[in-house]
């Protein structure tokens, strides 16, 4: 990690420091598709868990 690194938080215990990074702030645009895509994971996931299900009966 390069020393240019801009950190969202840094803090400093005794002689250890910690630095917080965080991500580049979302649009609720992006975020929602995010969330499109984990949702259509998911229910992807639960339908082939079903499936398999239904086949071992």
């Amino acid at each position: 990690m390069s020393q240019q690194e801009k950190y969202a938080a840094s803090y400093k215990f005794g002689k250890t420091k910690v630095y917080i990074v965080a991500p580049e702030p979302k649009t609720k645009k992006d975020i929602d598709k995010i969330l499109r895509a984990y949702y259509k994971a998911s229910w992807a996931i639960i339908d082939e868990l079903q499936t398999k299900e239904n086949i071992e009966e």
